[in-house]
């Protein structure tokens, strides 16, 4: 009797998902989608403000010039995005071009994967209302910026299309699939093995739910974790392939983190805009949790989908740790969207009194949305000049310090920063080959005196000293010491960074 009811239960979810329509609305769904997809791809590339910093331009760059990661290029993120984006560059050898198309065509996918995604469960229209909501939020949610989250969030909105939560038994290549996806995304960022912990917890606790024997768990289990390690392995792989050992990557992807004061001298909290955002955004999410209860509670397997949208959401909300930032929020945005259709398109089913108050909610909400999404886009629709943070402010600088130095001459930012680095790659000259940022989690010693043996070994004829950046040398007292020691202020060169020294090597 029990297999007859959760076969029946598992009926009523898959026919909950597939929902049929009209040729006609599945047709609007597609020109709306089309209508988003080129309204978003128009305004990200030649109007919005842009971040697009060293780790997708400079470091890219870097590693087409023979350069190593996490051996000559210091970084403690997973190493996806900047392989990647460098795989790319024969096709595209401009750096900044290479970025902004990488970014629009990340958020094209999302878009997509998160309309398929809704519409898989609710049907074209709400697939088309998620994808509104994440192209009216996108910009709050810091998509602006090219960064590690932005290839998590089209993965995470795969793993919504990929994902049956009504399902009490799931094909080995699914689970394979969804288990790869998860590694895809570790290799994107560590955080995601919040993700995949997540995925393996839902579907452990699922079989148990439904009383599968021991063994069945184990193997499903192993099946996922077998695809998660796929890419890391390949990575893995990549690095002992390329630079003959694994200890770099591992210490600064792992060990960096426990062994500086990485936690406490980066955290940063949320600010009061910030939360206001995330308020406003995640105004159903109150409501999806407590629909989710309910259904629950009356046996409705519904429950399951919002139960694991809520559980993806607060999973891919990891990477806000330990540095709020809006644009570490990427990846939750499309499950919010996902999530938020779910909820409209259920209470706008509800056939009691409350159909009513269910109508009227959707409507106010849709047009608050839609308010939000006219007020980050309008200067799309004006004609300024396009913005490219971490980027723009510098063209001119390396211009004027190009008239004073030799080609053949090389020089050391320090101390540098995301805000600067990519100067170098605007100079068309590469940084000493151990290069860090100055932030003072760097600040141990052995990578303080790794940096002066680089110095010392092949000197820079120039330093480049931005003065609204001496602050982030009292994080490397030795290598700042060394640069006194043996370089001498030569020019001074005024841009819209500030103040910049030109120091000359002493003979």
């Amino acid at each position: 009797m029990n297999r007859l009811d959760a076969a029946a239960r598992a009926a009523q979810v898959r026919a909950h998902s597939r929902p049929t329509s009209p040729r006609w609305a599945v047709a609007l769904a597609w020109l709306g989608l089309a209508g988003l997809l080129v309204l978003q791809a128009g305004a990200y590339t030649t109007a919005l403000p842009l971040s697009l910093g060293p780790r997708v331009i400079l470091q890219p760059w870097l590693l087409r010039q023979g350069y190593l990661m996490y051996e000559q290029i210091v970084d403690i993120h997973s190493p996806l995005m900047p392989l990647a984006i460098s795989a790319l560059a024969p096709l595209i050898p401009d750096g900044l071009t290479l970025a902004k198309l990488v970014q629009v065509g990340l958020l094209s996918a999302t878009t997509l994967l998160t309309f398929l995604a809704a519409w898989r469960v609710s049907g074209p229209g709400w697939g088309l209302w998620a994808a509104a909501f994440f192209v009216a939020w996108s910009r709050a949610f810091g998509f602006g910026k090219l960064w590690h989250e932005s290839l998590l969030a089209p993965l995470y909105a795969l793993l919504l299309c990929l994902a049956d939560p009504g399902a009490e038994r799931r094909s080995p290549a699914r689970l394979l699939l969804i288990g790869l996806v998860g590694g895809i995304a570790l290799t994107a960022k560590q955080h995601a093995i919040v993700v995949v912990g997540a995925l393996a917890v839902w579907h452990a606790l699922s079989l148990w739910r439904a009383r599968r024997p021991a063994p069945e768990v184990v193997r499903d289990l192993a099946l996922l974790g077998a695809g998660a390690a796929l890419p890391v392995v390949a990575a893995a792989g990549y690095q002992l392939i390329r630079a003959g050992t694994l200890a770099g990557m591992w210490r600064w992807t792992v060990t960096h983190s426990f062994e500086s004061d990485y936690q406490s001298t980066s955290a940063l909290w949320p600010t009061f805009e910030q939360v206001r955002t995330l308020a406003v955004s995640g105004l159903l999410a109150p409501a999806a949790l407590t629909w989710a209860w309910a259904a629950h509670r009356r046996a409705d397997p519904r429950w399951r989908w919002l139960g694991w949208g809520l559980w993806l959401m607060v999973a891919a909300s990891a990477t806000v740790y330990p540095r709020f930032e809006m644009f570490h929020l990427q990846p939750a945005l499309p499950v919010m969207a996902w999530l938020s259709a779910l909820t409209l398109a259920g209470a706008l089913r509800t056939a009691d009194r409350a159909c009513a108050f269910a109508v009227g909610t959707a409507i106010a909400l849709s047009l608050l949305w839609l308010l939000q999404g006219v007020s980050a886009y309008h200067i799309a629709f004006g004609d300024p000049p396009q913005r490219i943070d971490e980027y723009s402010s510098l063209a001119p600088l390396a211009e004027e310090i190009s008239t004073r130095i030799t080609p053949a001459e090389q020089v050391y930012i320090f101390p540098d920063d995301e805000g600067i680095s990519n100067l170098y790659y605007l100079l068309h000259r590469t940084p000493p080959r151990f290069w860090v940022f100055s932030y003072p989690w760097y600040g141990l010693d052995p990578i303080q005196q790794r940096v002066i043996d680089t110095l010392e070994s092949d000197p820079p004829e120039w330093v480049i000293r931005f003065a609204s950046r001496q602050h982030l040398a009292n994080g490397l007292p030795q290598v700042t010491a060394y640069v006194e020691a043996h370089y001498l202020q030569e020019a001074v060169v005024q841009s819209d960074e500030g103040e910049v020294w030109l120091l000359r090597r002493v003979r």
